[in-house]
């Protein structure tokens, strides 16, 4: 398989599962975990994460609970600690910074030599 249609499948792919998309959104809830006992993470179809911070415990069920209600496409998970710090320890996948990884696929690509119109898709 060539350089060129490879970074296409992998766009393509991409488009598909909306991966880098995912990747973009984990970096942006990062920053949003606050002080705030519970956090709903709330991953669309398209890959984009909203974050829903929730400081009571109950409140949190039953924000979680409309939340799978008014939004039946998307995955809606609940995650708790005593501090921002420990949310973000025990559900580091959820919150690890992915910026390094999306540059060196973007790198990947531009080293492969792929036109700036496939790469552009990437963004």
């Amino acid at each position: 398989i060539s350089d060129h249609d490879l970074i296409e499948d992998f766009i393509n792919l991409d488009k598909e599962i909306g991966f880098l998309s995912l990747l973009r959104g984990l970096n942006a809830a990062h920053k949003d975990v606050s002080n705030k006992k519970n956090i709903i993470l709330v991953f669309s179809k398209d890959g984009s994460l909203t974050t829903i911070p929730v400081k009571d415990s109950i409140e949190a069920l039953r924000t979680l609970f409309e939340t799978e209600r008014d939004r039946p496409d998307a995955d809606v998970v609940l995650v708790r600690g005593d501090t921002s710090e420990d949310i973000r320890f025990a559900f580091k996948n959820y919150f690890s910074d992915a910026t390094d990884f999306i540059s060196l696929i973007e790198k990947g690509c531009e080293t492969l030599g792929v036109g700036k119109s496939l790469l552009s898709l990437l963004q």
